[in-house]
């Protein structure tokens, strides 16, 4: 059976000699993403399903809906296509992408001319987004406001607490300030290791968030206790570089593990459960996050409203004990793991 070439608009595809064209000269495109371009145009009739995306282009890699995400974004950049007026490829909403030009011919795949020859095509891989960093930095960014001012508020009406209502909106600045600076490294980390085409290699995706979350924890550690022994005169244990490992190592299993997965909530609900565990773990190693950082801070210095003793009470215990440090550790780190899980999978394409 003869090999067959798609024209459409001015563009050729040729799948014998692995080029696009348009008006006769090659336009740059890797191979994972011409193999993407084929599959849309050959099931033109049909919307693709990401699964069949995923098991098609990517059967021998581990990648996640922002490989494919940037795949299109490129392939649209490519073809000077708009996502949100469509004239290629469509986005079919919870299911995949459709390819939507009516007007496609078909012909054997004979020799083509080619006026110019494009530069050498990029690498095969899963490249990231360009944007990767910023979507986890925004996430967690939220997510600890979000914790912070929760925080705030239980602080402030729980029984015996002389915290003001004032201390929640403190709370949920430094929350958003300190997930956004530790989401960006970790999303820095994930991004050098898929820009160098580790995408298909778990470990080294896990390993880059962990070096990423601890490389940014180990800066903040610093620069934080610097700031209290430098303006308070304050020498309290302040956490930092083995919590961002922690704390990134876990959104990075979290990632990879449900990668592929076409449930959203699942993939939400694993990387918020590992990183909830995270922070129980190292809570139990006397390695504090951020509440228990604030709270060491609050009764070092005098007259101190800040204390989350009220918060152990609240629950049973005489005072900040280490049944409320585990619980308040998994909430933070859960809904740290909530902000990499949108930040991370989110579908924007």
């Amino acid at each position: 059976m003869p090999v067959r070439r798609y024209r459409f608009g001015e563009f050729t595809l040729s799948p014998r000699r692995r080029m696009l064209l348009r008006l006769g000269d090659e336009v740059p495109l890797i191979p994972r993403y011409f193999d993407l371009l084929l599959l849309l145009i050959e099931r033109r009739h049909d919307a693709v399903h990401r699964r069949e995306i995923f098991d098609r282009v990517w059967a021998d890699e581990t990648v996640s809906d922002s490989a494919l995400s940037q795949a299109i974004r490129t392939i649209r950049r490519t073809l000077g296509d708009d996502s949100k007026e469509p004239r290629f490829i469509r986005t079919v909403s919870r299911h995949g992408y459709r390819f939507v030009l009516p007007d496609v011919i078909e012909e054997d795949d004979d020799d083509l001319p080619v006026s110019r020859m494009a530069a050498p095509t990029a690498r095969a891989g899963a490249p990231v987004s360009d944007r990767h960093w910023w979507d986890v930095a925004r996430g967690w960014a939220l997510a600890g406001m979000a914790a912070g001012g929760l925080g705030g508020l239980i602080l402030s009406a729980a029984p015996g607490s002389a915290a003001p209502l004032a201390i929640a909106p403190v709370l949920a600045v430094i929350g958003g300030a300190c997930g956004a600076i530790g989401g960006m490294g970790i999303g820095a980390g994930l991004a050098m290791a898929e820009a160098r085409g580790h995408a298909k290699r778990r470990g080294t995706l896990i390993a880059a968030a962990a070096l990423g979350g601890g490389v940014v924890g180990v800066v903040v550690q610093w620069l934080a206790r610097w700031s209290l022994v430098s303006l308070l005169g304050l020498d309290v244990p302040v956490g930092g570089g083995l919590e961002g490992v922690a704390i990134g190592g876990a959104a990075g299993v979290g990632y990879t593990l449900n990668a592929r997965s076409q449930s959203m909530r699942r993939q939400i609900l694993a990387t918020a459960l590992l990183c909830g565990l995270a922070g129980v773990a190292l809570t139990l190693g006397g390695r504090p996050l951020v509440g228990g950082t604030i709270h060491a801070i609050a009764i070092s210095t005098d007259g101190s409203r800040a204390t989350l003793e009220p918060l152990g009470r609240l629950i049973g215990e005489p005072d900040f004990g280490p049944v409320t440090r585990a619980l308040m550790a998994f909430g933070e780190g859960a809904t740290f793991g909530l902000g990499v899980a949108f930040g991370l999978l989110r579908r924007r394409e």
